[in-house]
């Protein structure tokens, strides 16, 4: 009731008392508990990781410190033939690499490495002869720091280099054609010499990694990762399944199922075949006689590697 209405019942103002009324209390706010977010929790990014290959251990100690403050995970080889070990099992994204290593002479760790990755790699030496700059680059590298230089300028090539790969990497995006194979990652759909071609997702996937990589080698996690997304038991086998399945599809067109390269123990590459003239008429495809192996990255010849599989 209100005061008005009091004072009307004749009710003397004397005995009427005001009475402040507490502002409701708000509810308590819910306890979060774990696991029970209302929305997806972000993945932390991975920090770049790089491979150090530098025999003089003061300079490599002292570099990857340097680098690992910058934010970056580095692995240190001292070795040539180590630093090779590293590229494959660990598969970096980019390889800082020693031209005057103690048993192998970087150029060579580098060639060796371009037969099965594209890794990008940044010679780190002491040479500095425009000659060597010159050879340097022409075997494969991506850029050339000469030493001494400073942490913040290897820093600064580093991003640089890896900016224009990923760049690269953007680019090769929605349509793969080179005039006997087309994939269309968007839609993922594929055709071989003009013919659609039949894929599951994963198959699509896995075979657009090969393609987007001819010549390099896709390491079983690799291929996993494009597949599947992530790790899991029997990894390698669902791999070599797929790759089964695709071969078998490949073989009924002009493209092969023997374009799909086994390499023992590392996983397959994309070794992409000469534009076949096609046949006025389809043909029933001629049984396989294996797929190659790890020959195929050592030999040149395609006669060669032919007498192998068979």
């Amino acid at each position: 009731m209100t005061a008005q209405y009091l004072l009307n019942q004749r009710v003397p103002a004397s005995e009427l008392v005001t009475v402040g009324l507490a502002e409701p209390a708000e509810p308590p706010a819910p306890v979060p508990v774990p696991g029970k977010t209302g929305r997806k929790e972000e993945e932390p990014a991975q920090p770049t990781r790089l491979l150090l290959v530098e025999d003089d251990d003061a300079i490599r100690e002292a570099l990857s410190l340097a680098l690992t403050r910058q934010g970056y995970e580095v692995l240190g080889e001292g070795t040539g033939r180590a630093g090779l070990r590293s590229a494959y099992l660990q598969r970096p994204d980019l390889v800082l690499l020693d031209v005057m290593l103690p048993d192998i002479d970087g150029m060579e760790v580098l060639r060796r490495l371009r037969r099965v990755s594209d890794v990008p790699v940044i010679y780190l030496t002491a040479r500095s002869d425009p000659i060597d700059v010159i050879v340097g680059l022409e075997t494969g590298a991506d850029d050339y720091i000469v030493k001494p230089c400073q942490a913040r300028e290897i820093n600064a090539r580093i991003r640089r280099v890896l900016y224009r790969y990923r760049a690269a990497e953007r680019r090769d995006g929605d349509v793969y054609d080179d005039g006997l194979l087309r994939l269309d990652s968007l839609q993922q759909q594929a055709w071989a010499a003009g013919v659609p071609l039949p894929l599951s997702r994963t198959e699509f996937r896995v075979l657009d990694r090969l393609v987007r990589r001819t010549g390099a080698v896709q390491h079983f996690g690799t291929l996993l990762e494009a597949g599947w997304g992530a790790a899991s038991p029997g990894a390698r086998d669902r791999v070599k399944f797929t790759v089964s399945r695709l071969r078998g599809k490949l073989d009924s067109t002009p493209v092969g199922g023997g374009s799909i390269v086994s390499v023992r123990g590392m996983g397959y590459l994309y070794r992409s075949p000469t534009t076949p003239a096609l046949p006025p008429s389809p043909k029933p495809a001629a049984a396989s006689t294996g797929y190659g192996h790890t020959h195929a990255l050592h030999d040149g010849s395609r006669a060669q590697e032919r007498t192998e599989e068979k």
